[in-house]
């Protein structure tokens, strides 16, 4: 039972949402050449049964790669792929893990990430696995005393198809409280640590609700000031009239109504982190003041004549482009370039849609729920993924907390738990600047067809005849790709 537990924690971390994948994990009985394998486990992810792969695995293939001590990607077919990643102790091959998976597969870095994260855990208690198989079409108790294929056993009842168990949420490395396991957002956790250790000023870039303020904790904890405080204040969230009492603290009597002395964020963040959330929202008047601070290193309190040193790390946030505001003269061009000493883009939700699964598992915990036992369909979780979520993580928490509190007994998650924007196909479009993040080509020939056939439709009032013109198709073409996308919105308007 123990064992069964350790794998089905393992597997909950696998990136679901793409076109189905199996795996298997095989040790070395030994470290001479010929030294017999042993199948410690097999399983398969989505329709990966559908692949042909519910046999054992191409054991020569493993063993070239295991020879080698090296990663091994191989191409069976214009179809199929065969990622092996060996599991190594110095220079011992204690086996690997194998991942077979469709060569379109549009997640493919996370599946790689995933399986180096599961090699550096196996490495350590390899020797202490006992063989295990679980899911559909998997392997049981395989030893493998020569090259010839073995005989597959069954295992028990097959899991239901298209239905997924919730993955196990994961911390970003290097970002404390920030779950995902995008590529997108591994590369900013790996930016964030040398960073951090700087102490230089940053600005954080990305629209509302992507986490700004969790990326500034997370740098306030990895430098060297995580002993003094962090302070944050929203630049939108304060009158003008009280912005300037509210940063530099002011005394007794300086103005009507100051009855007692106040001391003022920038000073009670000497020595540590102070968080600028909105910084694109801040008065012109105070960007001058607080300028001057970033300069001087000194705070003055309104109605005293002497000023006070801080030491102060600046770390600003904003979701505005500050270089139109500049140009509009709403900011000053010498804070601009004061707060971003480094620039940090935080990527939109709808950018790295593989850590939708894992947020959706981390919030259900924070729901009172327990995400180990809730399951989803396949088709809930893909309407989740191709959701354009305008609101961010932001919006993906509100969303878990209607389900908690619309099906609070539910253990699994259908496509009609969701709210009824994300059941409809019109709210899954992307827009022509999604593709600025690199992706396959089919994939990106997929979100400019739809964008374009939108936008024709549009144009023409509906009039698919004349839509298809301006596209350079057929009208039958037109109706084709609207089948074949799922845009059926699209058909019920005007057909002239």
């Amino acid at each position: 039972m123990a064992a069964f537990k350790f794998w089905e924690e393992e597997v909950r971390g696998y990136p679901h949402g793409g076109k189905g994948a199996a795996l298997w994990v095989v040790r070395r009985n030994g470290t001479e050449p010929g030294t017999p394998l042993t199948v410690l486990f097999a399983w398969s992810a989505g329709t990966g049964a559908d692949l042909g792969l519910e046999h054992c695995p191409p054991l020569g293939t493993l063993l070239k790669a295991m020879n080698r001590r090296q990663e091994e990607l191989v191409f069976k077919d214009r179809d199929t792929a065969l990622w092996v990643e060996p599991l190594l102790d110095g220079a011992d091959v204690l086996g690997c893990i194998a991942v077979w998976f469709q060569a379109d597969e549009p997640w493919r870095e996370g599946i790689f990430l995933w399986g180096q994260r599961l090699a550096a855990r196996l490495g350590p208690v390899m020797d202490k696995l006992e063989p295990l198989a679980t899911g559909r079409g998997s392997c049981a108790h395989l030893v493998q005393p020569t090259l010839f294929p073995l005989r597959p056993v069954r295992a028990g009842k097959p899991a239901p198809a298209g239905v997924l168990v919730l993955p196990r949420p994961v911390t970003v490395p290097g970002i404390p409280g920030c779950v995902g396991v995008s590529r997108e957002m591994v590369k900013l956790g790996v930016n964030l640590r040398d960073i951090a250790r700087s102490g230089v000023n940053v600005l954080l870039r990305g629209e509302s609700g992507t986490g700004k303020e969790v990326i500034a904790r997370a740098l306030h904890l990895a430098s060297d000031r995580n002993r003094g405080p962090f302070v944050g204040q929203n630049c939108a969230a304060l009158p003008e009239s009280l912005f300037e009492s509210e940063l530099f603290g002011h005394r007794a009597g300086a103005f009507t109504g100051a009855s007692g002395e106040k001391k003022g964020l920038l000073a009670s963040a000497s020595g540590g982190t102070f968080f600028l959330d909105e910084i694109g929202d801040m008065p012109l008047a105070l960007q001058i003041k607080l300028l001057r601070v970033m300069q001087e290193r000194r705070v003055r309190r309104i109605g005293e004549l002497q000023s006070r040193e801080v030491d102060i790390r600046f770390v600003a946030a904003t979701h505005k482009d500050l270089s139109r505001e500049i140009e509009q003269q709403r900011f000053r061009l010498d804070l601009f370039y004061r707060l971003k000493v480094v620039s940090l883009e935080i990527p939109p939700l709808r950018h790295r849609p593989e850590d939708v699964a894992p947020l959706f598992a981390f919030f259900l915990g924070k729901a009172g729920r327990d995400p180990g036992v809730v399951k989803i369909t396949e088709k809930a979780l893909r309407c989740l993924q191709q959701w354009r979520w305008p609101g961010n993580v932001r919006e993906l928490e509100n969303e878990v907390q209607r389900f908690a509190a619309l099906y609070p007994h539910r253990e699994l998650i259908t496509r009609s738990c969701l709210s009824p924007e994300l059941q409809s196909p019109e709210g899954r479009v992307v827009d022509a600047a999604d593709l600025g993040v690199l992706r396959e080509l089919g994939q990106a020939n997929e979100i400019l067809e739809r964008y374009l056939i939108r936008k024709a439709i549009a144009a023409t009032e509906g009039r698919k005849a004349a839509a298809a013109r301006r596209l350079g198709l057929s009208r039958q073409g037109l109706y084709k790709k609207i089948q074949r996308y799922g845009m059926t919105d699209l058909i019920a308007a005007g057909d002239a």
